[in-house]
Formats: structure tokens, sequence, C-alpha cells
């Protein structure tokens, strides 16, 4: 552990019970069932499903609270989410497929209304982007959409 104040350290306990995991942190925990799943009938989150949950979650919150220390107001703010995945087949064990699972790509459009002007709203979203700790980690892998609406 680092007790500089430029680190942050965090720390979670996870723990198999009846083929779910459940994972702890300082207080409360969740459970998880599949790594991903593939049935458009589930109804639980699956590891993948809290993943990009995170990461837009995290781009959306980080807007609301820039926009809230700025003054700016944003209305109207709603994402959509699309996950493409390179070679699913393997992770289902599908015999002649060796190459890994990977994600290809995580793509969010992200729809919202302000009454800033296009270079300021520009330095905005760049600035949240900036914020986003998840997204920065992984941006080779993400493309975001910011698309305004009147």
């Amino acid at each position: 552990m680092n007790d500089d104040i430029n680190y942050f350290s965090k720390s979670f306990r996870a723990v198999v019970f009846d083929n779910d995991v459940k994972v702890y942190n300082e207080k409360t925990s969740v459970s998880i069932d599949q790594a991903i799943s593939f049935d458009s009938e589930k109804d639980k989150f699956t590891s993948i499903d809290l993943f990009v949950s995170s990461i837009v979650s995290e781009i959306l919150l980080t807007m609301i609270n820039l926009a809230k220390k700025r003054g700016e107001i944003l209305q109207d703010i709603e994402a959509k989410a699309d996950l493409e995945i390179l070679n699913p087949m393997y992770l289902l064990n599908v015999i002649g497929y060796e190459d890994p699972g990977i994600i290809e790509k995580l793509e969010i459009d992200i729809y919202f209304f302000s009454f800033l002007g296009d270079k300021e709203l520009d330095d905005f979203l760049n600035e949240v982007l900036k914020r986003t700790l998840i997204y920065n980690t992984f941006q080779d892998k993400i493309k975001v959409n910011f698309k305004t609406v009147l």
C-alpha cells in the first residue's frame, strides 16, 4: 500500500458459494453467477454487464458532477452502449475456436440537452472524459459519442 497522496487503494474480497461469486467491498456485496451470458432472457447482471454499466454510469455521473461544479445545466441525459466481442464461440467452449474471446469495442452514445456553445461544450466534454477513470484506462477499446438533443 502506498501512502503517497497520488495513490488510492481499495480492497475487495470474492467468495465462491453455490457456483455464484460474491464480491465484497467495505460495506456491501454483489452476487454474480456468470461471467457473460448470450441468453437475452437472463434477468441477472453478469460480470460483463457490470463492467459496461460501470463505464457508462461513471461517464454520466462525471457529466452530472462536473456540470454541477461549473454551474451548467444538462438535461435529459441518456446513454446507449453497444458491445462487440471478438471470438464469442471460444467463450462458449465451442470446439474448433481456439482464439480467445476479447472485447473488440464498446461504443457509447450519450444523448443530452445543454445550453453550452460549441467551444464550451467541447471543452466540457473533453474534461468529462479526462475525469473518468475507467474510460481512461480502457479508452483504446471504447468510443464515446456525445450527441446533443434539441
